[in-house]
């Protein structure tokens, strides 16, 4: 149980933090080559599909620890109540997207996984399963909030006497 506790809190930021340092340092590796003169033609296209997936895992992060934008003015204006009910509704309304978003990506996994990447020659859908891996961590993690959070709240908005 502390294991799955442990990646319930840390997933996406260890991800997070694998995909920086390898970008960081994939980067730094293609900045010396070309420095010296023999620049390594892989370097751009290995920096760039860990800045992919270090954002990807980052969405998921945001929507675990609700670092996302949002408009509040509405929802502030109405009550605890109906605050709680928006929150509610963008909720669904996040998780239906997200089941759109993983529908089309395992899609598109399935279709790119017969080509390679140009430079590193790696299988396409690999690299593009980010897409539907975070697409279902943003809807576990939208779950989580719902269940957690957002329908206590719900239920608690009308027991406090509107505070």
């Amino acid at each position: 149980m502390k294991i799955l506790k442990f990646l319930d809190e840390k997933l996406e930021y260890i991800g997070m933090c694998i995909t920086f340092v390898i970008m960081f340092f994939v980067v730094l590796a293609g900045i010396i080559t070309r420095l010296v003169g023999s620049p390594l033609s892989w370097t751009e296209e290995a920096s760039r599909l860990a800045f992919v997936w270090m954002i990807f895992l980052g969405l998921s992060y945001g929507t675990a620890h609700d670092k996302h934008i949002r408009v509040t003015i509405i929802p502030d204006k109405m009550g605890p109540k109906v605050a709680a009910a928006f929150t509610i509704f963008w909720d669904i309304v996040t998780i239906i997207v997200f089941i759109w978003i993983g529908y089309y990506g395992f899609k598109y996994v399935a279709y790119s996984s017969a080509a390679k990447t140009f430079a590193l020659q790696l299988n396409k859908g690999l690299v593009a399963s980010i897409i539907p891996i975070a697409a279902c961590l943003n809807i576990l993690r939208c779950i989580q909030k719902l269940v957690r959070e957002h329908l206590p709240a719900f239920k608690n908005a009308g027991k406090e006497g509107g505070k």
